[in-house]
């Protein structure tokens, strides 16, 4: 939050506040749409979805979802995994 408010002022800082008990800031609107992976094929939809959404024209973050840090892609491919926090799906 300091880098915000060094970079886009106070202003843009106080437009990120919600006082909550577990946080002062809130930058992505909590609006999680809870879905059920019902089937291994449903779930490799959904794993695509997440892989390829940085690569998308409106995010353009990525060129390649393996461009992404914070994506499993990485893993799922072989590369390895920096964080230490992926479990492979077929072990779920």
């Amino acid at each position: 939050m300091e880098k915000i408010k060094a970079e886009k002022g106070e202003a843009a800082l106080e437009l990120l506040y919600v006082g909550l008990k577990d946080r002062k800031y809130q930058v992505w609107k909590r609006n999680s749409m809870s879905i059920d992976l019902i089937n291994e094929k449903f779930f490799k939809q959904k794993l695509d979805y997440v892989h390829n959404n940085p690569c998308q024209s409106r995010w353009n973050l990525a060129e390649h979802p393996t461009e992404d840090r914070y994506s499993s892609t990485s893993y799922y491919d072989g590369l390895g995994d920096e964080f230490g926090l992926v479990t492979h799906m077929e072990e779920l």
